[in-house]
């Protein structure tokens, strides 16, 4: 009966097991999501709480339709989830639907274990990993630079009637000795996201009441967004007293200041609305149910069908691959107004790429370029790192204004054909395109051609064309000082053909 029982757990555990295995990458490279890691313990933390409270076990349910074929329904899903995983390891709808599926299958099995008690009484922490979920790209992008523009806005009111002179441009807060930028860290989006865990692990071990956890979540929001305001406000008056230079030291002891005391509010208002603990009556005289998943066999077989398959589709479809001709960038070094551009600590920690160069020039006069090169060898995490470089997010945050999006370009160089996604920002009143092109460095060798989209459509391709670890090269190249899209279209077309040039090294 023991070794039965433990024997049930097998498979939700290997489910969750793969969920945090495919959510690691974005922990790890986005930092955002860097708290993601302490997910699997506290969910684990809770869960074990929770066993020792839990009710004691219904009849066992007599089998309904519906539900076999909602088990059904979800074990079948393990198979094409994992081909689409493979090719598309940063896609966050498919993360979502990985993470529902894996919950699902869980209550599932508290219900044949335990029936309607268990279902509600597992339910939070086998929903709780969610909060680790990278939200969709729209929905983030849409909170980020609200709340930057929030933070920035507030803190300018409050330096104006502090008597420091101060004026918003997008996410930056211009001062008369220089400009100060309200980026993801100080809008407070990674600790409002960090501080919905806290909210909801605080409720739980405290056994707080669901209108006092609900409100915790609400009063802890609004107060982790006062914090970071104040330390926008900090920021600002630390670079108008004691000058830019000063802001570099005290950036960081700030920004942990301001971590902590939104963690540490959270904490007290928590500590004020706890109960006594409460033993569930009843749970230590229950019977050990028998935890078997049902057709337990077939469900491990089918995840290790699902893994094996997944591996051997691809095998299959790499061996069909062919290269496409390599490339790289040689930038202008002639011209008299080249400057090579420093790449940030932080971008480099951020893209982990294997090489990479940014510069910029001024050809004719009145027309600046900018340009950003990076090449990625194959590797599991190379596809997710580049497309996390977006414009869309980029720019805004350092005060320039998005417009939209333009038709995609492509421009040939002799064997070189480049696909460019185009996009417009306003800069001081005029306008600034900005084209990125992102090139795999393998393509199938017949069939549809990959058009390289990020939507539906395209990521299906990838997964159905077998394309994974192909080694990745961005370009991203923006142009001001051309009053049109037709214009911009044409430059970009002549200054590829002058920097682009086949790599004989590869």
């Amino acid at each position: 009966m023991r070794l039965q029982s433990r024997v049930g757990w097998i498979f939700p555990a290997l489910l969750w097991l793969w969920l945090f295995l495919h959510l690691r990458h974005e922990w790890t490279l986005n930092s955002q999501y860097n708290y993601g890691w302490a997910v699997p313990f506290l969910g684990a933390l809770i869960l074990y709480l929770r066993w020792q409270r839990r009710p004691v076990p219904a009849p066992r349910p007599a089998k309904s339709r519906a539900l076999l074929a909602l088990l059904w329904l979800l074990l079948l899903l393990l198979l094409p989830f994992r081909v689409i995983e493979e090719a598309n390891p940063d896609w966050r709808l498919l993360s979502w639907l990985l993470a529902l599926a894996v919950s699902m299958l869980s209550l599932i099995w508290a219900f044949q274990a335990g029936g309607t008690p268990w279902v509600r009484h597992f339910a939070f922490p086998f929903f709780f990993p969610l909060v680790a979920v990278p939200w969709p790209v729209a929905l983030e992008n849409g909170v980020v630079q609200a709340m930057m523009r929030a933070v920035a806005s507030v803190a300018v009111e409050i330096a104006g009637l502090s008597g420091i002179a101060a004026y918003q441009l997008g996410n930056v807060i211009q001062l008369r000795n220089g400009f100060v930028g309200v980026d993801e860290a100080c809008s407070g989006v990674k600790t409002l996201q960090a501080g919905i865990m806290v909210a909801l692990v605080l409720g739980e071990l405290l056994l707080l009441g669901s209108r006092r956890r609900i409100a915790l979540l609400v009063l802890g929001c609004a107060w982790v967004f006062f914090c970071n305001v104040i330390r926008a406000t900090a920021l600002v008056f630390v670079a108008a007293t004691k000058g830019l230079e000063a802001l570099v030291r005290w950036h960081d002891a700030i920004g942990t200041g301001a971590l902590i005391a939104g963690m540490a509010g959270l904490f007290v208002l928590a500590w004020c609305w706890k109960r006594e603990p409460v033993t569930a009556a009843g749970a230590d005289r229950a019977p050990r149910p028998v935890v078997a998943f049902p057709n337990q066999g077939f469900a491990l077989a089918w995840i290790v069908v699902a893994f094996a398959g997944t591996e051997i589709w691809y095998r299959a479809h790499e061996q069909q691959l062919i290269e496409r001709p390599p490339w790289e960038v040689a930038l202008p070094t002639e011209n008299a107004g080249f400057k090579p551009l420093a790449i940030a600590e932080s971008t480099r920690v951020t893209l982990r790429y294997d090489e990479a160069a940014s510069a910029q020039w001024e050809d004719p006069p009145g027309t600046r370029w900018w340009t950003f090169f990076a090449h990625w060898n194959p590797k599991r995490a190379a596809l997710q790192l580049v497309r996390s470089h977006s414009p869309e997010i980029c720019l805004p945050a350092i005060g320039h204004t998005f417009r939209g999006t333009q038709p995609d370009v492509t421009v040939t160089s002799g064997s070189i054909a480049l696909d460019f996604r185009s996009y417009e920002f306003e800069q001081d009143g005029q306008p600034l395109f900005v084209f990125v092109c992102i090139q795999e460095d393998k393509r199938v060798a017949s069939g549809p051609a990959d058009s390289g989209e990020w939507n539906l459509r395209g990521r299906l391709r990838a997964a159905w064309q077998g394309k994974r670890n192909l080694g990745q090269r961005l370009l991203e190249i923006a142009i001001f000082g051309a009053d049109s899209f037709a214009k911009a279209n044409d430059a970009l077309a002549s200054t590829t053909r002058a920097i682009v040039r086949p790599n004989v090294k590869d």
